[in-house]
């Protein structure tokens, strides 16, 4: 049995409202305990809950994070395009695609951030 798309829309929503508002441990509750995140992809993977936690410290609340469009979904995964605005200069955008696999209860076991220096512009 697979996730509904449903709940991996709320699943992307929640994460933009939880990382604009800095909640971490609101964050690290859409996580398995033995989750990854690679933010972004190629860079170290941060494993556990408590260490995706930690990630967060330094990001959540300083960027505004908005969905670009639609989420998608297949089976156990969802990808989305966002768009990160740090609170400190709104004029700088990052465009980022996230991807996430769920397990079967609707928490994500694994999180993908595809951005690079390329990916990142001023409006």
């Amino acid at each position: 049995m697979s996730v509904t798309a449903e709940h991996v829309r709320k699943v992307f929503e929640r994460y933009c409202e939880l990382v604009t508002a800095g909640d971490c441990d609101g964050i690290a509750s859409l996580y398995a305990e033995d989750a990854t995140v690679e933010d972004p992809v190629g860079s170290a993977p941060h494993r556990g809950r408590d260490a995706i936690r930690e990630f967060y410290r330094a990001s959540a609340g300083a960027v505004r994070l908005e969905l670009e469009g639609r989420v998608r979904s297949a089976a156990n995964e969802g990808a989305a395009a966002m768009i990160a605005r740090p609170a400190a200069d709104p004029s700088v955008r990052v465009e980022t695609l996230d991807v996430m696999t769920f397990r079967e209860d609707g928490l994500v076991t694994s999180m993908r951030a595809y951005w690079s220096p390329d990916t990142i512009h001023r409006d």
